[in-house]
């Protein structure tokens, strides 16, 4: 006998979790631009020895919706890196239950695969397999209230069971995200998973297939590697070249062929991206160095710049105002200034103070109205007039509160992870999806995470297959570098973790909706009823509080829209 039940699409299920592990949904809310989900998950039960041991069932999805919705199976993946191995036994004790699964190593769920079987799904005994429903783009769809039915029929096409649910479409669309939202793009590693040429006519059809995916989610903000991106590349190593700017150098003087980056660029535009950021000019770890750079030299082809190169040496600094005199003027050409972003480097320190203001100084003449957008966490780089646009780490980001910052941006990446958000496959997806609710009441308007496809190990030494490395070759926590998987085809496959994080950001939509209505501060008082004085180091770890705030925030607007 299969029982079937529909839980919230933030829980994470594993292979030996229970049905009665899970609160049941009955009612799912979305407004008319959303795009909302829900969980299935299924037992089999009776005499073992005569239930076949890998068992598909059908499944169809009745109801009005039923045309907007996919169903998708969540398959696991595994995790090798407990939270014991990084972190004290003290800090441990004082978590408070982010953590799925107590941290071990093992299995988790996270991906999410399209049915197979000529749609069906497993049912396995002694085993759960989750199954994903989503429903988006109903916003022609009348508002109101729609019964939806989850039937499963067994290998005979024998009906089996059902569950059923209440799904609402309030009279009401969302403001248009404004957050900006980035998680680095490498197009090395879909170069080196897909092995094609860089910048070849398919390496381009697979990146787009991967912004496209990256925008639907609300990553509205894509790198753009004019030269080989100079990040998590171990010192004196090389990542696979993928350099869109074309640079010769005759007779001593270069030359800049902008062929390739209006091709990126216009495919960045049919995705719909609305921002562009610029690959860092200098190396990480203090901007010491310039990054590789290559070059048609009186007719040979080679490296001309790399970790050899002093950042601020005569040579490089030649170079680099150059490329920046012809480059700006491109980008400005094209209309591009108000939504371009460079990077000078990446996270540097109280320690690398004095170099960033040399590379500042080298260069800040031809930048000079352009945007300069840094993570870091050290408040000095702001202070000094160093960088107008930092993004703090989530866990500094207090020391920059109160100061007066034109755009506030916040990032996290391999931390912080004791009560804090974070996209691990270890946190929970409520952890994850609160970055939301955290970046509303602290008025932040942009999101910056170091990886969106990075399928390399430590230092980029060596390619890894994510299916079966989720740690970047036990570099960390599993899960940080990386939310999207590369499926077949050169199609992605979306995580359920990066589904959180847009759940994330149209919560924040939510509430400037519910803003419009009420003002900021009773749509924080009304939140901090339910979870009080947020926080970015509390966080909101189960699926029942989450639920709480979200609907609250509809209830009040559709409140305030009935009036």
């Amino acid at each position: 006998m299969v029982t079937l039940k529909l839980i919230s699409s933030m829980e994470k299920c594993f292979l030996d979790s229970k049905l009665s592990d899970f609160t049941e949904v009955k009612k799912l809310r979305m407004y008319r631009n959303e795009r909302a989900a829900i969980q299935l998950i299924a037992e089999i039960s009776g005499d073992l020895s005569k239930i076949p041991q890998t068992s598909f069932h059908k499944i169809e999805l009745c109801g009005e919706l039923a045309d907007f919705a996919q169903i998708r199976t969540v398959e696991f993946v595994p995790n090798y890196t407990s939270a014991e191995c990084l972190v004290t036994p003290e800090s441990l004790m004082s978590r408070d239950g982010g953590f799925v699964n107590d941290a071990k190593p093992g299995l988790y769920p996270d991906v999410l695969l399209p049915l197979t079987q000529r749609g069906r799904i497993p049912i396995i005994p002694q085993q759960i397999h989750p199954v994903y429903i989503d429903f988006d783009g109903f916003d022609s769809v009348a508002p109101g209230k729609y019964t939806m039915t989850v039937k499963v029929y067994n290998e005979r096409d024998e009906f089996e069971a059902e569950a059923s649910f209440e799904a609402e479409i309030i009279n009401a669309s969302l403001p248009e995200q404004e957050t900006r939202y980035t998680n680095w793009f490498y197009a090395d590693c879909l170069a080196n998973y897909y092995e094609v040429e860089a910048f070849s006519d398919r390496h381009f059809e697979i990146c787009e297939n991967f912004i496209r995916t990256a925008v639907k989610n609300g990553i509205n903000m894509i790198l753009m590697p004019v030269f080989t991106v100079p990040l998590d590349t171990g010192v004196g190593h090389e990542r696979t070249t993928t350099q869109l700017v074309k640079v010769e150098k005759n007779n001593g003087v270069y030359s800049f062929d902008f062929s390739l980056c209006e091709r990126w660029l216009s495919m960045c535009d049919r995705c719909g991206a609305k921002y562009i950021e610029v690959s860092h000019l200098f190396t990480q770890w203090g901007s010491y160095h310039a990054p590789k750079v290559m070059a048609t030299v009186d007719g040979e082809y080679k490296k001309i710049f790399g970790w050899e190169t002093e950042a601020g040496g005569e040579e490089y600094v030649t170079f680099l105002r150059a490329f920046l005199k012809e480059f700006t003027a491109f980008l400005e050409k094209r209309g591009d200034k108000a939504r371009t972003y460079f990077h000078i480097s990446d996270e540097p320190s109280d320690t690398h103070i004095e170099q960033y203001k040399l590379n500042r100084k080298n260069i800040g003449d031809l930048l000079e109205g352009w945007k300069i957008l840094e993570a870091l966490s050290h408040v000095e780089f702001y202070k000094q007039g160093l960088c107008k646009y930092p993004v703090p780490i989530s866990s500094n980001i207090e020391d920059f509160m109160p100061e007066d910052i034109e755009e506030r941006w916040v990032y996290y990446c391999c931390g912080p992870y004791i009560n804090a958000s974070n996209r691990f496959l270890i946190d929970s997806l409520p952890r994850t999806r609160c970055i939301g609710v955290q970046m509303y009441k602290y008025g932040i308007e942009g999101f910056l995470h170091w990886g969106y496809n990075f399928y390399n190990n430590q230092y980029s030494y060596d390619s890894i297959n994510p299916y079966l490395n989720m740690c970047a070759g036990y570099w960390g926590f599993s899960g940080d570098a990386l939310v999207v998987y590369p499926g077949p085809k050169g199609q992605p496959i979306e995580s359920i973790r990066l589904l959180a994080i847009k759940q994330g950001l149209d919560d924040i939509r939510v509430m400037k909706l519910c803003e419009t209505y009420y003002g900021k501060e009773k749509v924080v008082e009304e939140i901090e009823k339910i979870f009080e004085n947020i926080t970015f180091r509390r966080c909101i770890d189960d699926s029942e509080t989450m639920q709480k705030i979200r609907d609250r925030m509809d209830d009040m607007i559709i409140e305030a829209i009935s009036k």
